[in-house]
C-alpha cells in the first residue's frame, strides 16, 4: 500500500480516536461562570460532560486548583489536588483544599475518567475570593447623607443621584499584576474606572434589606488601570449613586415601608503588583461628591429626569475639575451584612424596535412595541435648550388609544428628558429606574421614526435552560406569555409586578411557581438569593414578612405565603442539587413552624390563614375578589394542608442533615395532622350518585365545601384516604367540567396543584382542555384577548384597575411544570435530584395533541423529549445527557432503562381489552376491539365541525362528511368530504363538497329563503361556481373568527326555550372581491350531511341550508367518482330536507330515509321515501307518540313534577327525532332515535315504511344527543350512542362516554365498547356502518373540534 495513504488513514484514525474522546465542559463555580468577590473559602464545583459514545458515566474526577493558571498547564496545582477520586458526582463538589484567602484568586480545571475514556483537562476557569471580614476593607461609607434643597422623602420621593470620584495613585515603578475593585453601595450604582464604565450590568446590585445584609459587587479593573502609566500613575475611580430600594419610591406610611438610607458608597482598590507587594485604596472623606449631576430624579414608580445641561463631562477622569464639589460625609454605617454577590445581576436582555409609531392629534406619538416587558426606552434626543422630550409608559391603550394607566395607580411612570441643545440624535435612556410597558406616549419631539428609538428589556443574568412548543399555538402563545413574565418580574428577586407602585416580592406569588420558573431559566443563583432574603424577615417571634426582603411589612402571620421558603429550598434542591439553602433556612423554618405550631394549631388543624385561595375567578367580571362563598375555600383547610407537607419537608431537610429526632417529631406530628385534617374537612357520603360509575357524578366524597381547590390539595398533597380518592378525584372533575364549565375555578393555591393535579390522577385530558380554553377563565383568554404576559386577575381585561396588572405570574399556578413533566415528561426518577436519574414519561393519551417538542438544561446537560404522534402510535426522539441514565416509558407499555445519547423510538399503543383512564401508574391503553383509531383530519381552516356520515364504497374506499366552519349555525358552515383509499393509513385533505351560497333573485334563493337581509356571501368559503367565477381569486378563513363565549348547546338550549339565538361571528374574508363581484349573493348554514353509496356507485350526499333548525330546506349534491368531486348543489323536492342525519335504506326499489321535525309542536319521527324508478318523493309521519314526560319535567323517581310554582309540568308526545333504520329478522323495520325522555325511542313498520306503530320507549339510555344504528350481515344490530340517561329535572345529559351496543331484537341492548369515556364532553353524532370485511365502521364529532374515525372488529 502506498505510504502516503497509510500516513493518511493513521492520522485520520488518530483524528477520530481524539474527536471521540468526551469532554468536560462548563466548568462554574458556585454555579457561576468564573465569579469574583465569592463569600465563602470554600466554594463549590461543577461541570458538564459532552460525550463521545452512547452510555457515557462519569466514573472518577481529579479537580485541580491553583493560584495560576500557568501552574495548571504545566500540571501543578499549589493550593489543591484532589487526586482521582472515584465518584460519579459532577455537581457541588466541596473544594478540600489549602485554606483561601480574601482577595485570592484561584484557577480550577477537571479531569474526568468515563467508562468511554478519560477526558482532557478542561479549559481553566478562575474564581475569586471576596472580602469577607470588615476588617479587610479599605474605604468608608461616604455619601450625602442628607436631603438637598428640593429632594424629599414623603409621598413621592424626589432624590438626586449622587456622583462621587476619587484619584488615587499606583506605584508608577512597578507593574500591575491584578486589581480588583470592591463596590458596597446602599441603592444602585454605575461604577467608572478612568473614564471606563466597568461592565454591562444594569440596576446593580441586586436590591436587599440592607437592616440584614448588603451585597458588595467585584471588579477586575486590571485593564482600566493600564491607562494610568499616562497619567503618572494616578487613576480615577467614579460611582452614580442611585435610590434603589433603600430610598423608597414612597415614604407616606412610616408604619408599613421602612427607609433604609440614603445612596451611600463603600469603595476598596487591591493592587497586586508583580513583585508580590500590594496597594489598598477605599473610599473616604478625601473624595469629591456632588447632586448637581445630571439625573435630577430617580424613583422606581415615577421614572427619571436628566437634565443634560448639568452633563458634568469626564467627571471618572484623572485632572478633572472638581473643585466646585463637595467633599463627602461620612455615612451611617449600615447595620447589615457585607457579603459578596451570589448571583449574577441584571442586565439587558433583548432589543426591541417598534411595530408601529402613531401621531396624535395633541403632537404626541403612541408607540406600540408589541410585547409587554420590563425595562426602558432608549431614544434618540433631539431638541433645543430647555425642551422637555417626555416618554411616559403603560402596558395597554384605553378605548381611544391613549395610554391606559388607571391600573397604574398613582405611578407616574414617566421618564424626561431635559435637552442641552447639543443634542444630535443622542442615544438616551433612564439608568435607575425601570418601567413595566409595551406601550409609551412620547412628548416634546417635533417628529419620531421607528429607527429613533427601541425597548430594552431588563432582567436578571441567567440562563435560557428550557424550550417548550407543542402543536396547539394557544398553549404555544400562553407559554410564550409565561416566559415574557416570568423574566418581566426578575429583579433581583422575584416580584408580583413591573409596573405599578408596587413592584414587591410578595412570597406567595412564587410559593409554587418558583418550580415551573426553573425549567425556563437558571434561576437557581436568584432563588437561592431569595431563600436568604426571606429567612432575613424572620421576626424575633418566628414570623415571617410576606414582602421579601421586607419592603413592605406585612408581617400577616399567614402559613401558605411562608410557605414559598421551604417549598423554594426544596426546589433549589430537586431541580439543581443545591442543599445548602436548606441547610441555611433550616432553623429559621423550624422556629417559623413551632411557632404556628405554638399559637395556631387545635386539635391539630392550623386556624390561621390570611389570604384564602388568592384570586378566584369572581362571579362579576369586575371585581377583583369574589364575594360568592360557594367559589372560596376554607382557610384552616388550605393552611393545614400546607403545614402538612411543610412537616414532610421537613422531615427530609432534618434526615439530610442527620437530625434523626427532628425529623422523627415531624414525621409523629404529620401522623396526627393528617388524621385531623381528613376527620375534620373530608366529607363520605356513599351511594349518593345518581349515576354510579360516571366520572361526572360522583358519590359525597369530598372536602371542604367541594371546591377545586379543598379538593386538590389533599389529592395533590397526597392527604386522601386510599378508599375514598377515586370519588375525590370525580368531584374535582366534576367542578371543572360540569359546574365551571370546563373552566378554572381555583385561585393561586389551587391553581397551583391544578394541572398535575389532573393529569397524575388520570385526567390530563381534561387538564389540556384548561390550558388550551380561549374563554374566561384562562390563560387562553388572556392571549385572545391581547395579552403579551400573564395578567394578574383572569379577568384582567374588565376588573377594578386598583389591582390589575397586565404582567403578574401568580395565576400561572402550575401550568409550567406540567408542560415539561407531563407533556414533556420530564421528571427526576425516584430518589433522585438535579436529574442525575431521569424518567421521561408524556402524557400520550390527550388525543388532540399532535406533537410536543421539549428540552432543558439540566445541571448534567440537556435532555430532549421530541414526540409525534396520531391516535395509533407515536415517533419519540429522546436525548440524555452524559453521566446521567433514563427510564423511558413508552407507550406500548414497556420501559426501557437508557443512557446517554440520542435515541429515537417508534411505538404503537397498548391495545387492552379494557378502556381504562391512565395515570401514573398505568399505561395508555385503548380497547383492544378497536383496530385503527384516527382523527379523519389533523388541522384545517375551519375551528369546528358536527354531524359526520360515512360510507364505504364497492371498491372498499372510505368517505366521510361533516358540517364545518366557525361555528354551527353560522352562515360560513359548510359541508365537507374526505376519503380513505382502501389500504391507505392517510385521509385526504377536505374538499368543499357544498355551501349556502345563493345568488339574490334565483328560484334556489327563493327555496332556501334568501333575501337581501341574509348575511353576505363573502362572509364564508365558496363552492358555487358561478360566484366563483366572478372572483376567482376568493379567499376566506374561519380561523379569523372571534371567539363566541357560548357552547353550540348553549345556543341550542336558547332556541330551544323560546330565546333569541346567540348571534353568531363573522370573519373577514378576502375584501378584494367581496363588495364587488359578489354583492349580489348571500349565505345561510348547511347542516347535518348523510352519504348514501346508491346501486350505481353514484355517491348521493344529503344535506340542509338554513338559519336554524325550523329554516332547513333540502338540498344534495351528488359525485361519479368516489367523492373526489362534487356536482352543483341541487334541492329537493319542497317539504322535504332527505335523511335528517343518519343513513337511509333501499327497500323494496325504494330509498327510506329517517328524518324528524322540531318546532312548537314537538319533536317527531317522520320518514321520506323516494321511488327510485320515478324519483318521486313521499312522506310519512309525522309519526304517532306514546305520552311520556320529558327529563326536564322529571322528578328523581321519574314521576312528573307537581309543586313547581314557577312552571308548569305535564306529559307530553314523546320528543324524538334523527331515527335509525335496523331491518330485524322477522322482516319488519325498526326506527330508533334520539329523545329528550331519557331513553332512547323506538317505532315498528310492518310495510316496508309506509306506515309506523306509535314510538315508544325502549330501556336504553339516552342522553338527548343523536345516535346511529346498523344492521350486520348475521341479523344482530349496533348501537352507537352515549351511554348516559339525562338526570331528571334537566334537559339532557352530556355527550359522554361514546359507546357501542349490541342486540339480537332490537329491543335488548347490551354495551359492548366505550369509543371515548372522556369527561370532557361532545363525543356526538355518531354514524356507524359495517364494511364488508364485516368490521364496524364508526365516526363521530370529537369535542366538535375534529371528526374521529374508529374501525372495531366484533370478535377479535
Amino acid at each position: 500500500m502506498n505510504k502516503r495513504i497509510i500516513i493518511a488513514i493513521l492520522a485520520l484514525f488518530s483524528l477520530t480516536f481524539a474527536m471521540a474522546k468526551p469532554k468536560a465542559v462548563r466548568l462554574v463555580t458556585e454555579n457561576m461562570e468564573n465569579p469574583l468577590g465569592l463569600p465563602t473559602h470554600t466554594p463549590r464545583f461543577s461541570w458538564q460532560l459532552t460525550e463521545a459514545k452512547k452510555n457515557t458515566m462519569q466514573t472518577a474526577y481529579r479537580i485541580m486548583v491553583a493560584s495560576a493558571p500557568e501552574l495548571l498547564k504545566e500540571g501543578r496545582a499549589d493550593l489543591w489536588d484532589s487526586g482521582m477520586v472515584q465518584s460519579d458526582e459532577s455537581i457541588w463538589i466541596n473544594y478540600a483544599g489549602k485554606a483561601l484567602k480574601d482577595n485570592q484568586r484561584c484557577f480550577w480545571t477537571v479531569q474526568v475518567k468515563t467508562n468511554n475514556g478519560t477526558t482532557d483537562w478542561a479549559e481553566p476557569q478562575e474564581f475569586g475570593i471576596g472580602l469577607t471580614a470588615d476588617s479587610h476593607w479599605a474605604g468608608r461609607w461616604v455619601g450625602i447623607d442628607h436631603l438637598l434643597e428640593g429632594e424629599s422623602l414623603g409621598y413621592k420621593t424626589r432624590v438626586n443621584a449622587r456622583y462621587l470620584r476619587g484619584e488615587i495613585e499606583l506605584n508608577p515603578a512597578k507593574t500591575v499584576k491584578r486589581a480588583t475593585a470592591y463596590v458596597g453601595v446602599l441603592g444602585l450604582y454605575e461604577f467608572y474606572v478612568n473614564g471606563e464604565r466597568q461592565g454591562t450590568d444594569v440596576l446593580a446590585p441586586a436590591q436587599t434589606d440592607t437592616r440584614r445584609s448588603i451585597i458588595y459587587n467585584t471588579f477586575d479593573i486590571t485593564k482600566s488601570l493600564a491607562s494610568s502609566t499616562t497619567t503618572g500613575g494616578k487613576a480615577c475611580m467614579g460611582v452614580i449613586l442611585g435610590n434603589g430600594r433603600t430610598v423608597p419610591p414612597r415614604y407616606h406610611k412610616h408604619y408599613k415601608i421602612p427607609f433604609l438610607g440614603l445612596p451611600t458608597c463603600r469603595l476598596t482598590i487591591i493592587v497586586e503588583y508583580m513583585d508580590g507587594t500590594q496597594q489598598k485604596f477605599g473610599s473616604s472623606e478625601k473624595w469629591k461628591i456632588t447632586a448637581e449631576g445630571p439625573i435630577r430624579s430617580n424613583n422606581e414608580y415615577d421614572g427619571e429626569v436628566y437634565d443634560a445641561r448639568k452633563d458634568l463631562g469626564k467627571w471618572s477622569c484623572v485632572g478633572y475639575d472638581d473643585s466646585s464639589w463637595e467633599k463627602p460625609e461620612r455615612a451611617t454605617l449600615p447595620i447589615g451584612e457585607l457579603h459578596g454577590q451570589t448571583a449574577p445581576n441584571m442586565t439587558i436582555t433583548h432589543h426591541i424596535k417598534p411595530v408601529s409609531v402613531k401621531k396624535t392629534e395633541r403632537g404626541t406619538y403612541i408607540v406600540d412595541f408589541g410585547q409587554n416587558m420590563a425595562g426602558w426606552v432608549q431614544m434618540n434626543m433631539r431638541g433645543n435648550a430647555g425642551d422637555t422630550i417626555k416618554i411616559k409608559y403603560a402596558e395597554r391603550l384605553d378605548e381611544n388609544g391613549d395610554l391606559y394607566i388607571k391600573n397604574l395607580r398613582d405611578a407616574e411612570t414617566e421618564d424626561k428628558y431635559i435637552c442641552s441643545g447639543k443634542e444630535n440624535g443622542t442615544p438616551w435612556h433612564s439608568v435607575f429606574s425601570y418601567h413595566g410597558f409595551r406601550f409609551v406616549e412620547v412628548k416634546g419631539m417635533k417628529s419620531l421614526a421607528a429607527t429613533d428609538l427601541e425597548a430594552q428589556a431588563v432582567a436578571d443574568r441567567l440562563e435560557f435552560t428550557g424550550n417548550f412548543s407543542t402543536s396547539n399555538n394557544v398553549l404555544n402563545n400562553v407559554y410564550k406569555n409565561a416566559w415574557w413574565g416570568i423574566i418581566s418580574n426578575y429583579k433581583g428577586f422575584p416580584l408580583d409586578c413591573p409596573q405599578r407602585n408596587e413592584r414587591q416580592p410578595w412570597l406567595g406569588d412564587h410559593t409554587v411557581g418558583s418550580l415551573g420558573e426553573s425549567f425556563l431559566f437558571g434561576n437557581e443563583r436568584l432563588y437561592s438569593k431569595w431563600m436568604r432574603d426571606i429567612y432575613e424577615t424572620q421576626r424575633y417571634d418566628g414570623v415571617f414578612c410576606d414582602v421579601a426582603p421586607a419592603y413592605w411589612t406585612y408581617y400577616n402571620d399567614d402559613v401558605t405565603w411562608p410557605s414559598a421558603l421551604p417549598f423554594g429550598c426544596e426546589m433549589l434542591y430537586r431541580q439543581f442539587g443545591n442543599k445548602q439553602p436548606i441547610i441555611d433556612s433550616y432553623p429559621y423554618i423550624k422556629k417559623w413552624m413551632n411557632h404556628v405550631f405554638e399559637d395556631y394549631m387545635e386539635d391539630y388543624i392550623i386556624t390561621k390563614d390570611y389570604y384564602g385561595d388568592w384570586c378566584v375567578p369572581p362571579e362579576d367580571l369586575k371585581l377583583i375578589h369574589a364575594k360568592d362563598e360557594t367559589r372560596k375555600t376554607n382557610g384552616a383547610l388550605i393552611s393545614t394542608a400546607y403545614m402538612i407537607r411543610n412537616l414532610r419537608l421537613m422531615q427530609e431537610f432534618a434526615e439530610m442533615q442527620g437530625l434523626s429526632a427532628d425529623k422523627q417529631a415531624y414525621a409523629d406530628l404529620e401522623k396526627k395532622m393528617t388524621e385531623a385534617f381528613n376527620k375534620r374537612f373530608l366529607t363520605v357520603k356513599r351511594g349518593t350518585s345518581p349515576r354510579p360509575g360516571h366520572v361526572l357524578f360522583p358519590d359525597s366524597v369530598f372536602y371542604g365545601n367541594n371546591t377545586s381547590t379543598a379538593n386538590l390539595l389533599p389529592l395533590a398533597l397526597g392527604i386522601v384516604p386510599d378508599d375514598c380518592k377515586e370519588e375525590v378525584v370525580k368531584n374535582l372533575v366534576t367542578d371543572v367540567i360540569t359546574k365551571n364549565k370546563g373552566h378554572i375555578s381555583c385561585g393561586v393555591i389551587g391553581i397551583s396543584w391544578l394541572m398535575r393535579g389532573l393529569s397524575e390522577n388520570g385526567y390530563a385530558d381534561v387538564a389540556y382542555l384548561l390550558a388550551t380554553n380561549r374563554t374566561y377563565p384562562s390563560w387562553g383568554y388572556m392571549v385572545e384577548n391581547g395579552a403579551t404576559t400573564i395578567w394578574e386577575l383572569w379577568n384582567g381585561d374588565k376588573a377594578n384597575p386598583a389591582m390589575n396588572s397586565g404582567n403578574h405570574v401568580m395565576l400561572l399556578g402550575d401550568l409550567l411544570p406540567w408542560c415539561y413533566q407531563h407533556l414533556g415528561g420530564l421528571r427526576n426518577a425516584e430518589g433522585s435530584v438535579a436529574y442525575k436519574h431521569i424518567t421521561l414519561r408524556p402524557n400520550f393519551e390527550i388525543q388532540e395533541l399532535d406533537n410536543v417538542d421539549m428540552s432543558y438544561n439540566t445541571p448534567y446537560g440537556k435532555v430532549v423529549s421530541k414526540w409525534e404522534k396520531d391516535l395509533e402510535k407515536v415517533r419519540w426522539q429522546v436525548e440524555i445527557p452524559a453521566n446521567t441514565t433514563a427510564d423511558v416509558y413508552l407507550p406500548d407499555g414497556t420501559v426501557k432503562t437508557i443512557g446517554s445519547g440520542e435515541y429515537t423510538f417508534d411505538s404503537k399503543f397498548n391495545l387492552m381489552n379494557n378502556n381504562t383512564r391512565p395515570t401514573l401508574d398505568s399505561p395508555v391503553t385503548q380497547n383492544a376491539k378497536i383496530v385503527d383509531s384516527e382523527f379523519v383530519y389533523e388541522q384545517t381552516d375551519f375551528p369546528e365541525c358536527h354531524s359526520a356520515s360515512i360510507v364505504e364504497l364497492k371498491n372498499g374506499d372510505l368517505v366521510a362528511t361533516y358540517f364545518g366552519g366557525t361555528k354551527e349555525r353560522n352562515p360560513d358552515v359548510c359541508i365537507w368530504t374526505q376519503r380513505k383509499a382502501k389500504g391507505s393509513d392517510k385521509w385526504s385533505e377536505p374538499v368543499l363538497a357544498a355551501d349556502g351560497v345563493f345568488r339574490l333573485g334565483t328560484e334556489d334563493a327563493e327555496i332556501a329563503g334568501i333575501n337581501e337581509k341574509s348575511t353576505p356571501a363573502t362572509k364564508g368559503y365558496i363552492k358555487l361556481a358561478e360566484a366563483l367565477k366572478l372572483a376567482p381569486n376568493y379567499f376566506y378563513s374561519a380561523k379569523k373568527a372571534p371567539v363566541s363565549t357560548k357552547s353550540a348547546d348553549d345556543e341550542q338550549e336558547e332556541e330551544w326555550a323560546g330565546k333569541k339565538p346567540a348571534k353568531t361571528v363573522t370573519p373577514v374574508a378576502d375584501k378584494a372581491v367581496a363588495e364587488g363581484a359578489l354583492k349580489d349573493y348571500r349565505r345561510k348554514a348547511c347542516w347535518n350531511p348523510v352519504l348514501f353509496e346508491m346501486p350505481s356507485g353514484e355517491l348521493w350526499l344529503f344535506f340542509k341550508i338554513g338559519l336554524s333548525v325550523a329554516d332547513w330546506t333540502g338540498w344534495i349534491v351528488k359525485s361519479k367518482d368516489g367523492g373526489k368531486t362534487w356536482s352543483e348543489r341541487k334541492p329537493l323536492d319542497r317539504g322535504f330536507i332527505g335523511p335528517v342525519k343518519n343513513k337511509p335504506e333501499i327497500i323494496a326499489g325504494r330509498l327510506v330515509c329517517p328524518s324528524s321535525t322540531e318546532g312548537n309542536g314537538g319533536w317527531k319521527f317522520h320518514f321520506e321515501i323516494m321511488d327510485l324508478k320515478t324519483g318521486k318523493w313521499k312522506y310519512v309521519g309525522p309519526i304517532e307518540r306514546e305520552m311520556s314526560i320529558l327529563t326536564q319535567d322529571m322528578n328523581p323517581d321519574g314521576t312528573l313534577i307537581t309543586n313547581d310554582t314557577v312552571k308548569e309540568h305535564k306529559p307530553q308526545p314523546i320528543y324524538c327525532i334523527q331515527p335509525s333504520i335496523l331491518r330485524l329478522k322477522d322482516g319488519r323495520l325498526q326506527a330508533v332515535g334520539r329523545t329528550r325522555n331519557g331513553k332512547l325511542a323506538s317505532t315498528y313498520s310492518s310495510d316496508n315504511g309506509d306506515t309506523w306503530t306509535k314510538v315508544t320507549l325502549l330501556d336504553v339510555p339516552q342522553n338527548q344527543s343523536g345516535t346511529d344504528a346498523v344492521t350486520l350481515k348475521d341479523g344482530r344490530h349496533v348501537l352507537i350512542y352515549n351511554n348516559f340517561s339525562t338526570l331528571p329535572g334537566t334537559p339532557k345529559g352530556p355527550r359522554t362516554p361514546c359507546s357501542l351496543a349490541i342486540s339480537e331484537d332490537g329491543v335488548n341492548w347490551k354495551h359492548f365498547i366505550t369509543l371515548e369515556d372522556s369527561p370532557i364532553s361532545q363525543y356526538s353524532y355518531p354514524a356507524i356502518i359495517e364494511g364488508k370485511d364485516g368490521s364496524l365502521h364508526c365516526i363521530y364529532t370529537w369535542r366538535r373540534q375534529r371528526v374521529a374515525y374508529k374501525r372495531v372488529v366484533l370478535n377479535p
